[in-house]
């Protein structure tokens, strides 16, 4: 049965948070580091490696993810990562035009960009699990989401928020005893993956409800 209630999604995000802590966590503060490291520098191409860092970190989050759900043997760190960076194309590519579309929609008017921000919200889930082109995994979101709105609103926003605010006070905490750089390392590798975990689990009870998204 399908059930997208704010409790039991953020139930079994947090299962998959912990069940996969120690290797989520190290995958995305080892691409964190180098990105953090550029942002302390800031340089206009840094915006570029933002994008890209976080973009091939979703993807890979989301493979680990569909690997332990599957059962798969689990390749090293630097496996995922490449099978990430192979759609690292996609993943950018969608990022923007979700990003784009969003902001000009909050910019004109606040309604369109969270209704926007709601339907393709499980565009990159799309791109890495059914390996679809930026384009046909918005359309492929939208699809998704369809029905569905206001419950995965509700978790999006309540998840992007909890992450940011997770992510700032981590920041403000360890700044000053770690310094800039590894702050942002530390808070980006910790709150990351609660929120890619959060994709999973939303895509996972939407295309296959009838299984647990994690086995206990």
């Amino acid at each position: 049965m399908l059930s997208l209630s704010l409790p039991a999604i953020l139930w079994d995000t947090a299962k998959l948070y912990r069940a996969l802590f120690g290797r989520t966590v190290l995958m995305a503060a080892l691409v964190f580091a180098v990105v953090c490291l550029a942002e302390t520098v800031g340089p206009w191409p840094v915006v570029l490696l933002s994008l890209v860092g976080t973009a091939v970190v979703q993807g890979a989050l989301i493979e680990t993810v569909d690997q332990e759900r599957s059962h798969e043997s689990s390749g090293s760190i630097a496996d995922v990562l490449r099978k990430a960076w192979k759609r690292g194309g996609a993943l950018v590519g969608v990022s923007l035009l979700t990003g784009i579309g969003v902001g000009v929609g909050l910019f004109l008017l606040v309604v369109p960009g969270l209704i926007l921000f709601t339907r393709w919200s499980l565009a990159v889930p799309a791109v890495m699990l059914e390996h679809r082109s930026p384009l046909d995994a918005m359309r492929r979101s939208r699809q998704l989401v369809s029905g569905h709105g206001w419950p995965v609103f509700a978790v999006f926003v309540t998840v992007t928020v909890a992450a940011g605010l997770g992510s700032l006070a981590l920041e403000l905490l360890l700044v000053h005893p770690l310094g800039l750089w590894a702050s942002l390392t530390v808070a980006s590798a910790l709150t990351t993956p609660f929120a890619a975990h959060a994709l999973n689990v939303v895509y996972y009870r939407i295309v296959d409800p009838g299984r647990p998204v994690l086995q206990d």
